[in-house]
């Protein structure tokens, strides 16, 4: 994994980005999903069509669903892409990734012990 990657399980549900530098943590990195569900995630990092290929519509980035991942888990996100379950995506776009991490290291959702990997 590398930060920008994208990645979904399934044949839809939310879009999974990476949005800090595993390799500059000893391989854990931070992953944050996108949701059209302005309630859930609140409205902290709004994206919008051509921000990236899956946006179709208004998204938000879901903070408070952000996960650490460490190597264990790492391998077992490769493993579900190398049998199908999980597929990636495009990578994120550098500027709206910017603007992801801006937006994380400002949010009141994000767990304040995720902000030291970005």
């Amino acid at each position: 994994m590398q930060i920008g990657d994208t990645f979904y399980w399934g044949d839809g549900g939310h879009l999974w980005v990476v949005i800090s530098d595993p390799s500059c943590h000893g391989g854990e990195f931070i992953m944050v999903n996108l949701t059209k569900d302005s309630f859930r995630a609140g409205k902290e990092c709004e994206l919008n069509r051509g921000d990236h290929r899956w946006i179709s519509e208004k998204t938000y980035v879901s903070f408070g669903d952000a996960k650490k991942v460490g190597p264990k888990e790492t391998v077992n996100l490769e493993k579900g892409i190398a049998n199908g379950v999980i597929r990636t995506h495009y990578p994120m776009r550098p500027t709206v990734l910017q603007k992801i991490v801006a937006a994380a290291k400002q949010s009141k959702a994000l767990p304040e012990e995720y902000i030291e990997f970005l």
